[in-house]
């Protein structure tokens, strides 16, 4: 399934250097709280598009996703705290300016010889950037449930990059950014 992302230079020109046009202000979530209410009104505008319960485990790899954002970065942002939250009937898209996962997840756990990435192993494995907690399976949630729904993903974190379900942009790639960057569709 082919994407094409709208304002595609501005997000671009975000997640690289921190320029926030009108276009990204407007869809920047600087709290949790915010995040969460918006997460909630594109639950509204896509009830009539999609199943109850694929749009209910939408909705919670979205959550899981942007909650990350949060969870993830405390004391690690390169600027201004929050995500990019950017909703529409094909696509989401949620990305923040963070530590990244690589730099999280290196912390706690070295890549062995069948690991293709940093990335693979968040979206494949129980996992926790944050030890000694005894979680980390929100991403591993994530892929799963979104290959039930037959959605794509693809994140993108530093030099690294995962794809699920044959999900391709057509805009954005290279991108290169510490923080995260996350499009479902």
């Amino acid at each position: 399934m082919k994407i094409n992302i709208e304002h595609s230079d501005e997000i671009l020109t975000w997640y690289q250097s921190g320029f926030k046009s009108q276009f990204i202000d407007s869809n920047f979530c600087r709290t949790r709280v915010d995040f969460n209410g918006r997460l909630s009104s594109y639950t509204n505008e896509l009830k009539n598009k999609l199943k109850s319960d694929c749009l209910f485990l939408l909705m919670a790899s979205l959550g899981e996703i942007g909650n990350n954002s949060f969870d993830h970065n405390l004391g690690q942002w390169q600027d201004e705290m929050g995500c990019l939250f950017i909703r529409t009937s094909e696509y989401a898209i949620v990305a923040d300016r963070g530590q990244g996962i690589k730099s999280s997840l290196s912390k706690v756990y070295n890549l062995n010889k069948d690991d293709k990435s940093y990335l693979s192993v968040a979206f494949t494995k129980i996992i926790t950037g944050r030890m000694p907690e005894k979680r980390g399976n929100g991403l591993k949630f994530v892929s799963t449930t979104l290959s039930r729904c037959n959605m794509g993903l693809i994140c993108m974190s530093g030099e690294e990059y995962f794809s699920l379900n044959n999900l391709v942009l057509t805009e954005l790639i290279p991108l290169k950014g510490i923080g995260t960057f996350t499009v479902i569709g």
